[in-house]
């Protein structure tokens, strides 16, 4: 592949710095990422721990809102940072139960646990099938099987493994649902999921089960009564953030609750409580407040935080996409702009979390991940047996696989020399965007992308096991295998060509460069100054990343 440009690693200068490629979760470009930001915005704005941001109007945002140095400055005032819920349901139980309106109605009831039943044999990121002696009509349908689940809930008609976070999005989009406690529970590690079904109820519950990666113990139940209700009765809790409450599954609209006090009455539709411990950004309410100051004039939003405020968890960048309408890169076409508070420009955003680990560092590897999953990376190619293979995708599917000749590219992938008679090593990473992503990315044509390799470490040819193709890239890793050329025809002939091809897409890139400050951690000027700097440094190097044939501009005017 051609020669790329050449990039100072400057992560490993800074004390605790955030890693030189995301953690091993998937971080950009996944429909189930957009669905769990929306979900959550709707159902915090429906709790009430977040205002909505639309309500303020153009002058009050302008005498709180402020750009510094080309970086729009946003005070949270209640619209922007959700609140904490914390779990309020030790030793309690709920009944809830359906109305005519099409939804549940929840009431406080003083109920025991039952007596452990069968053991069901659930390990981790398991489900079990139960076989129910009654029709249970759940949101107007009847079910004489539940799947059980090892994460705390039960679904109906399909077992509901999908991939992905236990989130608000996989609560309401995958199949009908009860959640009793909806987070990473591991009974393979302890405890057990118990069944016990009788002529008019079955009651499954979880005993002593550790959450994930947790040392501590969970007990609770969900039972289902032939009438229709559902009750949870809670134990000993000691996992504190998870989603409780029902969906009739493939739902868009929620009605948050309350369990605790017994709210709402007469709810139509997913009934959901999401409790949690830290507080989180709503990056919908950001992006619409955002609007409310500025011109829609941007591709994408570049958000920092001023404290670690991970809408999803832990400590991970990711990019979520907006609007899409190129094809023949495997994304779905799509607009959610009006939700976001664009009318129609925005194509997505960039959540960086907190900006103190940049402060010394400018971090692009990270940076230019992120907004290189505007585009990337879910590309098969036609194999020679016809069909299409992922064979150059690795971590969650959205990345570039350890055993593909990436150039070294930011999207993951490694640059791979091979050493002839079948052995191969990776001798770098995570250096710029290479002649594949700029096909991509509409920065160069078909006819421009040379022929490019990935390596076929069947069982046969591994030697050692623990490199996958979802491992995180990493220099100086020796392995053996075959040699599989690619050609960019092989890729269009399973993606189709790519629209608009590199003689009509843009090759600008507008951002803007947001910062979301509170309370807690104030906007001060070593912040604004590590944001502003990373901004104009990444104009350059986004140009040289792409060999000259992308341009970003990063100022607000």
């Amino acid at each position: 592949m051609p020669s790329k440009p050449v990039f100072s690693v400057l992560i490993a200068l800074v004390a605790a710095p955030p890693p030189a490629v995301p953690p091993a979760v998937p971080c950009g470009t996944s429909a189930g990422t957009a669905a769990e930001i929306a979900a959550l915005h709707r159902y915090w704005t429906g709790a009430g721990l977040v205002r909505d941001p639309r309500a303020a109007t153009a002058a009050a945002s302008r005498a709180t809102d402020h750009d510094v140095w080309d970086v729009a400055v946003l005070e949270d005032r209640g619209d922007i940072v959700a609140r904490e819920n914390p779990f309020d349901l030790d030793s309690a139980s709920i009944r809830l139960t359906p109305n005519p309106a099409g939804g549940y109605d929840p009431a406080r009831l003083a109920l025991p646990l039952d007596p452990p039943g069968a053991p069901l044999g659930l390990g981790n990121d398991d489900a079990r099938a139960v076989d129910l002696p009654f029709a249970f009509p759940f949101y107007g349908r009847g079910f004489t099987r539940v799947f059980v689940h090892a994460d705390g809930g039960l679904t109906f008609g399909a077992p509901g493994l999908e991939p992905g976070e236990r989130g608000m999005g996989r609560f309401l989009s995958g199949p009908p649902r009860v959640a009793a406690f909806f987070t990473d529970l591991d009974p393979s590690r302890g405890g057990a999921v118990t069944a016990s079904v009788s002529e008019d109820r079955a009651v499954f519950r979880w005993d002593a089960v550790p959450g994930g990666a947790q040392i501590n113990r969970n007990t609770f139940q969900a039972t289902l009564l032939a009438t229709g209700e559902v009750d949870l009765v809670y134990g000993e809790m000691q996992t504190r953030e998870a989603i409780v409450g029902l969906s009739p599954g493939g739902a868009l609209s929620l009605t948050a609750a309350d369990f605790a006090a017994g709210r709402p009455r007469s709810s139509r539709g997913a009934l959901v409580e999401r409790f949690s411990e830290t507080e989180k950004l709503d990056l919908v309410s950001v992006s619409r407040r955002f609007y409310v100051s500025h011109p829609d004039a941007f591709d994408q939003l570049v958000v920092y935080t001023t404290r670690a405020l991970n809408p999803l968890g832990g400590s991970l960048a990711f990019e979520v996409n907006v609007r899409n309408e190129v094809a023949g890169i495997g994304l779905e076409r799509l607009d959610r702009t009006a939700e976001w508070g664009s009318a129609g420009r925005l194509e997505s955003v960039v959540f960086m979390d907190s900006v103190d680990g940049y402060l010394a560092v400018d971090g692009f590897e990270i940076l230019a991940h992120e907004v290189g999953h505007r585009w990337l990376a879910q590309l098969g190619f036609r194999s020679s047996d016809g069909a299409t293979s992922g064979a150059l995708l690795g971590r969650g599917g959205v990345h570039w696989s350890f055993f593909l000749d990436t150039d070294a590219s930011v999207m993951e992938g490694n640059e791979i020399e091979d050493r002839g008679g079948g052995r191969f090593e990776t001798t770098d990473f995570a250096r710029g965007y290479s002649a594949l992503d700029q096909y991509v990315m509409g920065l160069r044509a078909a006819a421009e992308v040379p022929p490019f390799f990935y390596v076929d470490v069947a069982d046969d040819f591994r030697p050692n096991r623990t490199y996958k193709s979802s491992s995180a890239p990493e220099a100086g890793v020796s392995f053996t295998g075959v040699r599989r050329t690619v050609r960019i025809e092989d890729v269009v002939a399973a993606m189709g060509p790519r629209s608009p091809d590199a003689a009509q897409a843009p090759r600008l890139l507008r951002q803007a460069y947001v910062l979301v400050a509170e309370g807690a951690a104030p906007a001060t000027e070593a912040r604004l100054r590590a944001v502003s700097r990373i901004r104009s440094r990444f104009e350059p190097y986004y140009a040289a990343a792409t060999g000259g044939r992308g341009l970003a501009l990063t100022h607000l005017e």
